[in-house]
């Protein structure tokens, strides 16, 4: 029941489409967590010139903090969510004494000391490809 980036933009869409369409997303971030670089598509009749309909989203965006970068004509084909090749991920940790003001939200604050040398061991194991299978809903047809 909490407003969604695809929410946000399915809205956009219909206010300079007056089209009902579906956003589809490269992938879903969990409550709180933020995607940087996250492709997604809709299919719309209308045309658009360049940069047009980008800057028409980001227009009806405002004030939702999501920001569209670029807004391009793909192959019918264009899947985001299976065209999708990579993914990256990044978890910040703060190691401060004092309470966050600009990262609150974005970063893990610990205010004890850290052992980084062993941090940066274990951390070693994450490197790669993995299977995450088990880690998705049962409902999930990725």
């Amino acid at each position: 029941n909490a407003p969604t980036v695809q929410g946000a933009l399915e809205t956009a869409v219909k206010a300079i489409c007056g089209e009902d369409v579906r956003v589809h997303g490269a992938g879903r971030t969990d409550a709180g967590v933020h995607a940087r670089g996250q492709v997604a598509h809709c299919d719309i009749a209308k045309h658009f010139p360049p940069g047009r309909f980008r800057d028409g989203l980001n227009a009806h965006l405002r004030p939702n903090p999501i920001g569209v970068l670029a807004a391009d004509i793909v192959p019918d084909d264009f899947e985001a969510r299976f065209s999708a090749t990579k993914r990256h991920y990044l978890y910040r940790i703060t190691n401060t004494r004092a309470n966050l003001a600009l990262d609150i939200g974005r970063v893990w604050r610990v205010p004890r000391a850290l052992d980084a040398d062993a941090m940066h061991k274990a951390a070693q194991r994450l490197l790669g490809k993995h299977d995450f299978t088990t880690f998705r809903d049962t409902e999930c047809q990725a």
